[in-house]
């Protein structure tokens, strides 16, 4: 008898403890589409956007040009945001989740010097993160971010018709207080002037690596480079002769375009 007592209080514990939570199976449900929602995973991802479409195993959620699934297994909660009447993370929630689409810009300075004619494919270069990349007011990559990467190529002058060439490869992504870098792509190539007796000539940028260049380029004279590259590539124009080696000096301003979309966790911490 006294058992059966303890397993009738135990069920009635029960009920008024969980018996007026919501599943996450109902959560999903009661949100309509078209609505701003904040998805929270079992292992504590947070995802923010409007719920743009759901079926019998996925949540599909907006997150500005990108859209990312949510398996309905993997969802702890889901609830419409107010915006009028904020509430306050659960506990489980750990970090967010955001989504940088391919073409998304990085603007750096290199921490090391890189040069055609002294640089060789594989050393490592560093630059730094000068303009922080800000999704929905949150600093998915603040400045100071450490941007890593190598030499992808280098010719001298004389050793390609004459004209110097480099090209740098960027791999990662380093954030202080974040347990592991952020791994992307993003390169930009340099090639000297071929135009022969002309104090302008102009560089070709390839697609894959449009950028802003702020560092020098020159032989003897040298000439800085600042011209900006729209979209996935263009051209540079600088102020430098035929022959010339390609420098860029530590300081040097580049804008690398991400060549893929990228998933970043920023802890709730960093992102309140």
């Amino acid at each position: 008898m006294k058992t059966l007592k303890t397993l009738s209080t135990l069920a009635l514990v029960s009920a008024v403890t969980f018996g007026g939570c919501a599943s996450p199976a109902a959560d999903v449900e009661k949100a309509p589409v078209g609505a701003e929602v904040e998805v929270i995973r079992e292992d504590g991802g947070v995802v923010r956007g409007t719920l743009a479409a759901r079926d019998e195993r996925t949540v599909k959620v907006a997150t500005g040009a990108t859209a990312r699934s949510v398996p309905r297994n993997k969802i702890a909660e889901l609830r419409v945001v107010d915006k009028a009447k904020p509430v306050a993370l659960p506990r489980i929630a750990k970090f967010r989740e955001f989504t940088l689409p391919e073409g998304t810009r990085l603007a750096v300075r290199l921490d090391s010097a890189v040069n055609s004619d002294t640089s060789h494919v594989e050393d490592p270069v560093e630059a730094i993160l000068s303009d922080a990349v800000v999704v929905d007011g949150v600093e998915v990559f603040p400045v100071g971010s450490v941007v890593k990467g190598g030499v992808a190529s280098a010719q001298a002058a004389g050793k390609v018709k004459g004209r110097a060439s480099l090209a740098l490869r960027f791999t990662s992504i380093t954030v202080a207080g974040r347990d592991e870098p952020s791994a992307i792509v993003a390169r930009t190539s340099l090639m000297a002037p071929s135009t022969k007796g002309k104090d302008a000539a102009t560089i070709g940028i390839p697609a894959a690596g449009g950028a802003i260049i702020g560092g020098i380029i020159g032989g003897k004279k040298g000439a800085a480079i600042g011209t900006a590259v729209g979209g996935g590539g263009g051209t540079a124009v600088v102020l430098s002769t035929s022959g010339d080696e390609i420098k860029l000096a530590r300081g040097a301003a580049l804008t690398l375009p991400l060549e893929q979309a990228i998933e970043v966790r920023v802890p709730i911490t960093q992102s309140r």
